[in-house]
Order: C-alpha cells, then sequence, then structure tokens
C-alpha cells in the first residue's frame, strides 16, 4: 500500500486522540463566513518516506496532480511571486485569496528564493552550466559582463547556488536554501509555511530535508509532501544523483475544526497501491522541464473530497 496514506492517517490520529484545541486563543485564520477557523494540532512532527521507491502521492483521496507541481515549478523554477502569472499561465489558483493589490503575495517565495543571493567564484564549472543552461539566473549576465567578473565571482540566487553546489561540491553539509527573510516578512502577504529546504549527498545518494512551520493536514499537507517529491528527484536527475529519503519535519501540525470529520472517514478509506511517477529522463536543467515532463500512472485513489480554504 501507498506509505503516504499510512504515515498520514497515523498523523490524523495521533492529532484527533492527542492534539491541543486553539479554541482559547485568539486566532488569526478566519472562514468565508467571517468565523474563526480553529484548529486542533500536534507539534514537532515529522514524515520520512524513501523517495526513491515511491512518490508521496495520497490514495485514500484524490489529490490534483498538476496544480501542486505547477506551484512548485511557480516559485522554484519561475521564482516569481506574481499570482496573475500562477493563475493565467500555469492555471493554478491556490494562492488567488492571498494576492495583494499589486498582483503579488508581496516579497514571499520565489522572490525570496531569486533575490537572496550568494557569492560564487568563477571556475570554468560555473561557465560550462552557464553556456549549456543549467544556470539561468536573470541577473548572472550582467553580473558576469559587470564589474564582479574583475573580482573574480558572481552572485547566484538560491536555486542556481544549490544546483551549483549539487555539481560541484555535493557533500558539503550547507546546501540549503530559506524563505524566511525575516526583513521581508512584513512584506508578504503571507509568511512562507514551507520555509526551508536542506539537501545532502549521504550514502550515495541525495537525501532532501524540508521544514514547515505550519502545516493544514487536510489541504496543504498532501500538496506538499507531493510537489517536493517531485523537487527532488528533479533536482536529483539534473545534478546526477540517486534519490534517496525525503523528510518533512513540522512544527505545527493541525487540522481545521471544519476538516476534522471529512479526514477520519478519508483515513478509514481503503488504500491503494502507490502509483508510478516518471519523469522525461532527457532533461538535463531543471529549467527546461515542464509539467507535460511527469508521467504518473495506475494512480487509482479514492474520490476528492471537498474541503473550505481558511483564509
Amino acid at each position: 500500500m501507498a506509505i503516504g496514506d499510512i504515515v498520514y492517517g497515523d498523523i490524523i490520529r495521533n492529532i484527533n486522540d492527542f492534539g491541543e484545541w486553539d479554541t482559547d486563543a485568539p486566532v488569526r485564520t478566519r472562514w468565508k463566513d467571517g468565523s474563526p477557523a480553529y484548529t486542533k494540532s500536534l507539534i514537532n512532527v515529522q514524515m520520512k518516506f524513501d523517495n526513491g521507491k515511491a512518490i508521496c502521492l495520497l490514495t485514500q483521496k484524490a489529490v490534483p496532480r498538476k496544480d501542486p507541481v505547477q506551484e512548485m515549478f511557480w516559485i522554484w523554477q519561475y521564482k516569481s511571486n506574481d499570482v496573475g502569472f500562477l493563475r493565467d499561465t500555469l492555471g493554478c489558483k491556490v494562492w488567488n485569496e492571498w494576492e495583494k493589490e499589486d498582483g503579488t503575495i508581496g516579497r514571499a517565495y520565489g522572490w525570496v528564493l531569486r533575490n537572496k543571493r550568494r557569492k560564487v567564484k568563477i571556475t570554468p564549472e560555473l561557465i560550462e552550466m552557464i553556456n549549456n543552461g543549467e544556470i539561468r539566473d536573470h541577473k548572472l549576465c550582467y553580473s558576469l559582463l559587470g564589474r564582479h567578473i574583475q573580482h573574480g565571482y558572481v552572485m547566484l540566487d538560491q536555486v542556481d547556488y544549490s544546483i551549483y553546489t549539487l555539481k560541484t561540491n555535493p557533500y558539503s553539509r550547507r546546501i540549503k536554501t530559506t524563505l524566511w527573510s525575516v526583513e521581508d516578512l512584513d512584506n508578504m502577504a503571507l509568511e512562507p509555511c514551507v520555509y526551508e529546504t536542506h539537501w545532502q549527498l549521504w550514502g550515495g545518494k541525495l537525501h532532501l530535508t524540508v521544514n514547515i512551520r505550519s502545516n493544514d493536514m487536510g489541504l496543504g499537507n498532501p500538496y506538499n509532501i507531493y510537489q517536493y517529491s517531485i523537487l527532488h528527484r528533479m533536482i536529483a536527475q539534473v545534478t546526477g544523483h540517486e534519490v534517496g529519503t525525503i523528510c518533512f519535519n513540522i512544527d505545527n501540525a493541525h487540522v481545521y475544526d471544519r476538516h476534522m470529520d471529512a479526514l477520519l472517514e478519508q483515513i478509514e478509506r481503503p488504500m491503494h497501491e502507490a502509483p508510478i511517477v516518471e519523469i522525461n529522463p532527457e532533461i538535463k536543467s531543471f529549467y527546461d522541464f515542464t509539467i507535460d515532463d511527469i508521467t504518473i500512472k495506475n494512480y487509482n485513489p479514492e474520490k476528492s473530497i471537498r474541503m473550505e480554504v481558511a483564509i
């Protein structure tokens, strides 16, 4: 059976049996009718999978196969905060409720990956990766042609820095990305829920740790575990590493009051075999992947469950 369902089900049961309600605390989130959206939660929850064996895609309910991946592309590949681009070009509407007047979600998610940079020496390996399209930082050409080149370095954004390091110094224990940009938090429509990744080559395989400050188990978590499992496989492919484990550290795992009954019903449904996910092996640059390069076979989940979104 799909290991994702087993781990997920255990967490839902533990939240129901041992979690704490926040009904006595002021809560930020509201339902569309204006009433408080209370949650029952546990802290310091972990989900760990062998991502080289099976993808983290639940089968006790149908999870959208395109939206989570398109949201991941929006953040990681396009490094965008433009809600209109996500909605109109990538066909994903999950950020509509948080769209600001300027059409963005503020200085959040993709904006942080694009604008927070690391210094890297100019090397033959770097030049080769630029020339073959593995690194496509939109400000990099300026850096190479401008004043930085005389000092022998360029500033890479977080995604390019991670890809470059995974190819040139993969045993480093410092290959991390962060979305928790303290100086920009007040300019974000929503502080990042998934806020950090840590990439480690260990035992000959690439392992990924994903840190999450707050995870809505009804709607957010099934998206997150699936989309980051896909990201993990893509980055491993383009950097030439075998896929290892993926571990999600969740600071606060919670179930909204209006979701609890549906989730308790969901985890009693039949489980099915994990689907087979194939990623186009011809792709050599992370920036060349499209939604059409991902094929999901033998995904036969139970029916989807509609849940109201808390804002």
